[in-house]
C-alpha cells in the first residue's frame, strides 16, 4: 500500500480529513525480542535473542567510530562519529538500508526519535542538533543548543539535551529544553559539571548524570521537574551527590536509579539511589562492582532486567534490578559500549496494521507528530500504567478531538467471531482516586466493517455508556491479549451479527456533558484482535442478523453539510421516537421528530434551521435520539 506523507498533518480546523495508508506487515520469518550490542572497538554489532540468550557476534560492520545504537519499529540505527552519519539496518532482513549523512567534523554523538519520521541527533562539535527526516534521510534543519551536546532524551513533546560544556573545562554545563513540535529551544537550565546522559523516573521527573571533571569535581545526579517552575516549565529541583565519575544512568520501573562508572581497571562501578526519595544506597564509597569498564546501562521493563556493558571485558552483564547483583555474564564483541532492544517482529500479528482514514475534530493535537505509529501495535507497554495511572504519552496516544473519527484496518489478519470478546480497544481512561465508581470517561462509538464501505455499529447507551469504548482503563500492560486481565473495552462480533471484520471505526462521542464535567475527547492507544485468522477472507460474508438488537442512530450524510443533511435511525420495535438538535454547548436547537415509528430503518432531514425556522451558524452540532428512557448522540458539522 502507499503511504501519503504530509509535513504538518494536523490542522486546528473543523474536521480536517486526512488519508493515511501505513502497513506493518513484513516479509521473511518472525524475529524474537533481541538485544543488540554496539561494539566500539570492533566496529560491529552483536545480537542476543532475549528468550534463549543465544549470541551472535560481528553481525554487522558499522562506522569507524560508532557511538550509540537505537531501534524503532523494525529498523536499527547506529550513530557514528566517523564517518559522521547514521547506519540504518533492517532488523528482520538484516540488510543495511543505507546511511544518513551528517555534517563533516560535527562528531554526531547521540540521537532520539522526535516523531514518526523525525530524529534529533546531537552534534558534539557543532554545538547543535540536527533534525533528520528518517524517510528521506535528509537534514531538515539544525537547532543551536549549548556547548558540546551529548546525551538527549525526548519525553512527550519535549527534548532535553545534555550540553557537557566540552573538554577540558566543561563550561558552561547546561540542559537545553526543546519543543519538538516547533523545533525551538524554550529554556536552558544550569546544571553541575559535565552532564552526559538522562533518564526518566516513574514519577515523571528527569534525572541527569553529571560526571564532573574526572578529578576534583565528582559525579552528581540532577533532578528536573518538567513542570516545576512557576510558569509550568522545567526546573532543577534537586541534586544527588554520588561521587566518582559516572557516565550513564538507567532507572527501573520501581524508581531505582543506577549510574555506571568505568572503574579502576579491575572492576567497573555501579552507584544506586532511590529516585523518589533521593536516598543513596551505593555511592563512590561503596559501589556495586561489576565487570571492568562499565559503560552503558539498559533497563528492560518487559523482562525486568538491567544490563551493563563492560567495555574492557568484552562482555554484557545481566543484573537483578532490585539489588544490582550479577545474574549472568555474556561474551560479546570487542569493546561493547551501548545497547538497544529490538522488539519482536511478526509477519502476522494481532494488532491493527493500518490507518485508512482519520478525521480530526476540534481539540485534536496530542500525538500528531507520532501518528500513525502511536495507534498501531501494542498499547503503552510501561508497566507503571494502571487503572489509576493512565498513559499520557503522545508517542502512544492519538487524540481524535471533539467528534473526530478514525478507521483502522487489519491487513495481515482479520477479526473473527470466536468465544467471548473478539477485539479490545485501549484508551487512557482511568479511575479517579482509584474508585471504579468514578471513571474518567472519554467515550467513542465503535463500528466494524468487512470491506470498509458498509458499517455496523455496536449498540450503546448514553445513560450508562455501555457499548462504548473509552470506559475501562488499561489494567495490565504485559498481557494485552488476555481480556480477563488487560482492561480496555472488549467487543463481540456476535452482538452485531458479523462472523468477521477487517475494519474498526472509532468516533468520539462528542461532549455535551453526557460523559461528565471533567471528561474529554477519545485518545486512542491500540486495537487488538483477540480472535483472528491470518491472511484475508476471500469473500464478504452476509451478516448473521441484519436487524439491530436495539435502536441505532447512524452517522448523518453528507457530513460536513451546507444546505441539508440526512439522518438515519433504526428501531427494533414500534415506539415513540424523538430526535433533537443541540449546539456544542448543549443548548437545545430544534426537535426534528416526536412521533411513533414502525420497526426498521428510517430517514429524516435537517436543513440547518432552529425551531423558529431560522438558519443557525456554522459549527459543531449534536443530534440525539430518545427511545423510552434511552438516548444516543452523534456529532455533525454545518458549514455555511
Amino acid at each position: 500500500m502507499t503511504k501519503l506523507r504530509e509535513r504538518n498533518p494536523m490542522r486546528k480546523a473543523l474536521f480536517v480529513t486526512l488519508l493515511f495508508f501505513f502497513t506493518s506487515s513484513g516479509f521473511g520469518q518472525d524475529v524474537p525480542r533481541t538485544l543488540y550490542v554496539l561494539n566500539g572497538l570492533g566496529r560491529s554489532l552483536s545480537k542476543m535473542a532475549l528468550e534463549t540468550t543465544h549470541i551472535e557476534n560481528d553481525v554487522h560492520v558499522v562506522g569507524n567510530v560508532p557511538n550509540r545504537i537505537y531501534t524503532k519499529g523494525r529498523n536499527i540505527y547506529v550513530v557514528n562519529s566517523t564517518p559522521p552519519g547514521i547506519t540504518v539496518i533492517d532488523g528482520q532482513s538484516q540488510e543495511i538500508l543505507g546511511t544518513i549523512n551528517l555534517p563533516e567534523g560535527s562528531n554526531p554523538y547521540d540521537m532520539a526519535f522526535a516523531g514518526t519520521e523525525l530524529a534529533y541527533v546531537t552534534l558534539l562539535l557543532a554545538n547543535s542538533i540536527a533534525v533528520v527526516d528518517l524517510q528521506t534521510r535528509e537534514i531538515l534543519q539544525t537547532i543551536d543548543v549549548g556547548s558540546a551536546p551529548q546525551g538527549i532524551l525526548v519525553v512527550d513533546n519535549t527534548a532535553y539535551v545534555a550540553n557537557s560544556g566540552g573538554y577540558p573545562d566543561y563550561q558552561p554545563s547546561t540542559v537545553s529544553v526543546i519543543d519538538i513540535q516547533t523545533h525551538q529551544v524554550t529554556k536552558t537550565l544550569d546544571v553541575p559539571m559535565n552532564p552526559q546522559n538522562l533518564a526518566l523516573a516513574p514519577d515523571g521527573k528527569l534525572h541527569v548524570v553529571c560526571t564532573g571533571n574526572f578529578a576534583d569535581v565528582t559525579g552528581k545526579s540532577v533532578v528536573i521537574d518538567p513542570f516545576g517552575d512557576a510558569d509550568w516549565t522545567p526546573l532543577v529541583v534537586d541534586t544527588v551527590d554520588i561521587g566518582g565519575s559516572p557516565g550513564d544512568i538507567a532507572i527501573t520501573s520501581e524508581g531505582i536509579g543506577y549510574l555506571a562508572a568505568y572503574g579502576d581497571g579491575s572492576n567497573g562501578f555501579l552507584y544506586r539511589y532511590d529516585t523518589a526519595a533521593g536516598e543513596v544506597t551505593n555511592d563512590a564509597t561503596n559501589p556495586i562492582k561489576v565487570g571492568s569498564g562499565a559503560m552503558a546501562l539498559l533497563f528492560d521493563a518487559f523482562g525486568d532486567h538491567l544490563y551493563v556493558n563492560n567495555f574492557a571485558d568484552d562482555a554484557v552483564q545481566q543484573l537483578d534490578p532490585q539489588t544490582g547483583a550479577v545474574l549472568n555474564t555474556l561474551a560479546v564483541g570487542d569493546g561493547p559500549q551501548h545497547m538497544a532492544i529490538l522488539e519482536s517482529i511478526m509477519t502476522s500479528d494481532p494488532w491493527a496494521d493500518a490507518v485508512v482514514m482519520f478525521s480530526a475534530g476540534p481539540g485534536a493535537g496530542l500525538g500528531q507528530n507520532f501518528f500513525p505509529d502511536n495507534v498501531l501495535g501494542p498499547p503503552d507497554p510501561d508497566p507503571a500504567i494502571s487503572a489509576v495511572n493512565p498513559s499520557a504519552k503522545p508517542q502512544e496516544l492519538l487524540s481524535l478531538g471533539h467528534g473526530g473519527e478514525i478507521v483502522l484496518e487489519f491487513t495481515d489478519n482479520y477479526i473473527t467471531d470466536g468465544k467471548g470478546i473478539d477485539f479490545t480497544v485501549f484508551e487512557n481512561a482511568f479511575y479517579l482516586g482509584g474508585d471504579p465508581s468514578q471513571p474518567f470517561i472519554e467515550a467513542a462509538i465503535v463500528a466494524v466493517s468487512q470491506e470498509g464501505e458498509n458499517w455496523v455499529e455496536f449498540p450503546y447507551d448514553t445513560t450508562d455508556f455501555s457499548g462504548l469504548a473509552g470506559l475501562t482503563p488499561t489494567k495490565d500492560t504485559q498481557n494485552p491479549l488476555d481480556p480477563t486481565v488487560s482492561g480496555g473495552d472488549g467487543f463481540d462480533l456476535a452482538e452485531v451479527g458479523l462472523s468477521f471484520a477487517r475494519y474498526v471505526k472509532l468516533t468520539d462521542l462528542g461532549d455535551i456533558k453526557s460523559e461528565g464535567q471533567w471528561n474529554g475527547d477519545f485518545d486512542l492507544d491500540a486495537v487488538v484482535a483477540i480472535n483472528s485468522v491470518s491472511g484475508q477472507p476471500t469473500d464478504v460474508q452476509h451478516y448473521k442478523n441484519t436487524q439491530p438488537k436495539r435502536f441505532f442512530l447512524h452517522q448523518n450524510y453528507p457530513n460536513p453539510f451546507n444546505s441539508s443533511t440526512t439522518i438515519e435511525f433504526s428501531v427494533e420495535r414500534a415506539g415513540r421516537i424523538e430526535i433533537n438538535i443541540y449546539n456544542d454547548t448543549g443548548q437545545w436547537i430544534r426537535t426534528l421528530v416526536n412521533q411513533t415509528y414502525t420497526p426498521g430503518r428510517h430517514r429524516i432531514q435537517w436543513h440547518g434551521k432552529n425551531d423558529h425556522s431560522q438558519n443557525v451558524a456554522s459549527g459543531i452540532y449534536f443530534y440525539e435520539i430518545k427511545v423510552a428512557n434511552q438516548r444516543q448522540f452523534r456529532p455533525l458539522t454545518l458549514l455555511r
